[in-house]
C-alpha cells in the first residue's frame, strides 16, 4: 500500500513537485521499434499498482503542490480506471491534466470526460504515409485509426498536440508529416531525434544521462506500473525509489533524487550552455518545449520543466 503524505511547505522553486506522470500500464496494443518503455500487447507483468495506489498518488502529487499531471503508459486507455483517476485529479485541483495516448482506441465515453474535465491530448504520429507510420508501430492500419480519433477529438473540441520522432525510416517524411497534422487541425505538433533508450537502444548502447533532453532536472517525478519513481518517463533506468516502499514525499524531498538532477543539469545542460543549436545538436525540438516557470527547455536558458514540444510524451503548459 503505498504511503500517503501531509501537506509539506513549498522548496524554494514554488513546489517539491511541479509535474507528475502516472504511467497506469506498461501494456501496449502496438510494438514501436523505437518504444522508451519496451511496452507492447504483452508486456502488463509489471503492472503492480492497484486502482487505489493511484488515487493515493493523485493526491500526494497534489499535496506536494503539484498542478500538472499526465496520465500515459503503455497505452493509458488500456487502463479501465483512466476516466477516474481524471476526475479524481480535477477534483483535486490540478491545472493540467493531460493523456498522451497512440489513439488507437477511443470510446465515447472518453471523449467526454476529456470534454468534461478540459483534458489535453497528446499522440504520436510518425508518418503521413501510412505504411511508413506502420512499420515503425508494427501494427497495419494504426495510422488510420490514429487519424481518425485525432479528428474525433478536434471535432469535440479537444485540444490535441502531436509529435513525430525522427529516425532512419521516417527521416524523409518529418517535414511532411508536420505540414499534413497541420492541415488536419493539429496546430500544435512538434518533433523530436530518437532518443537511445528502451528498443531504441542499439545492441551496443549502454544508457546514458545525455540520452535525456534535460528538462527533469526540474522539479518533475514519473511513477511507474511497478511503482519505481524517476525523474522522468525517459529515465526510469535511473530510479530514485518505490513507492512501494515510501511515500511520493520521501522521494521528492531526498538526496538521492537532489543528486540525480544534478548529474542529469551537468550532463545535459551545462554542456549546452552557448550552444545556439540547442539541446543535443537540435534548435529547441526536445522533448519539452516551452512552459512556465522557465522559458524554453534548452540548456542555453537554464535547467527546469517545460511544455512538450509533441515530438514524445512530456508535459504541457500550465
Amino acid at each position: 500500500m503505498i504511503h500517503r503524505t501531509q501537506d509539506i511547505s513549498s522548496t524554494e522553486s514554488g513546489a517539491a513537485l511541479e509535474f507528475l506522470w502516472l504511467e497506469l500500464t506498461n501494456q501496449c496494443n502496438l510494438r514501436c521499434t523505437h518504444c522508451y518503455a519496451e511496452s507492447g500487447p504483452d508486456r502488463n507483468i509489471d503492472d503492480l499498482l492497484a486502482r487505489s495506489d493511484y488515487e493515493n498518488l493523485i493526491r500526494e502529487g497534489r499535496e506536494l503542490g503539484c498542478k500538472q499531471i499526465q496520465f500515459i503508459g503503455g497505452e493509458p486507455t488500456l487502463n479501465r480506471d483512466l476516466g477516474y483517476f481524471i476526475q479524481l485529479a480535477a477534483e483535486n485541483s490540478y491545472s493540467s491534466i493531460e493523456v498522451f495516448t497512440n489513439l488507437i482506441s477511443l470510446s465515447d465515453e472518453l471523449v467526454e470526460c476529456f470534454v468534461e474535465y478540459g483534458v489535453k491530448v497528446a499522440t504520436s504520429v510518425y508518418a503521413s504515409d501510412a505504411s511508413i507510420h506502420d512499420g515503425i508501430t508494427q501494427v497495419t492500419g494504426s495510422f488510420q485509426k490514429t487519424i481518425r480519433n485525432i479528428e474525433k477529438l478536434l471535432c469535440a473540441g479537444v485540444p490535441v498536440r502531436a509529435g513525430v520522432i525522427a529516425m532512419e525510416s521516417n527521416s524523409k517524411q518529418v517535414e511532411a508529416t508536420i505540414s499534413y497534422l497541420k492541415d488536419i487541425g493539429v496546430h500544435n505538433v512538434g518533433s523530436d531525434r530518437l532518443r537511445h533508450i528502451g528498443r531504441g537502444k542499439d545492441d551496443s548502447d549502454n544508457s546514458s544521462l545525455t540520452e535525456l533532453c534535460g528538462s527533469c532536472a526540474g522539479n518533475t517525478l514519473c511513477v511507474g506500473p511497478d511503482g519505481r519513481v524517476s525523474p522522468c518517463i525517459m529515465s526510469k533506468c535511473w530510479s530514485v525509489g518505490s513507492v512501494l516502499e515510501t511515500s511520493l514525499e520521501e522521494i521528492a524531498t531526498s538526496d538521492k533524487i537532489r543528486n540525480l538532477r544534478c548529474e542529469i543539469h551537468n550532463a545535459v545542460i551545462e554542456p549546452s550552455k552557448g550552444d545556439n543549436s540547442g539541446l543535443n545538436g537540435m534548435e529547441a525540438v526536445c522533448t519539452p518545449k516551452i512552459c512556465a516557470p522557465y522559458s524554453s527547455c534548452s540548456p542555453k536558458h537554464g535547467p527546469g520543466p517545460c511544455e512538450p514540444s509533441g515530438c514524445s510524451p512530456c508535459y504541457p503548459k500550465g
